[in-house]
């Protein structure tokens, strides 16, 4: 599949790993922020730390073909 664009949509924000993330905090989780490489969704609202990453085994990220991480942060 050719890299895409990330739909906001129930079966992506299943399969999304955000909230497994060691970047993810505790605003994010008040919050319920997920499924950042969504270009609908977006960076988050909350400060985040480059603690690591989980995008790479993420379903999301490989169904969509998507080739970085750290979506929670604005660019």
């Amino acid at each position: 599949m050719k890299k895409g664009k990330v739909k906001n949509s129930p079966e992506n924000l299943i399969a999304c790993s955000c909230a497994n993330c060691p970047s993810y905090n505790d605003c994010a989780r008040e919050k319920r922020e997920l499924l950042f490489c969504s270009e609908e969704v977006g960076p988050g609202t909350c400060v985040y730390e480059m603690n690591g990453c989980v995008c790479g085994p993420c379903a999301v990220y490989q169904k969509y073909n998507l080739d970085s991480g750290y979506y929670c942060r604005p660019k």
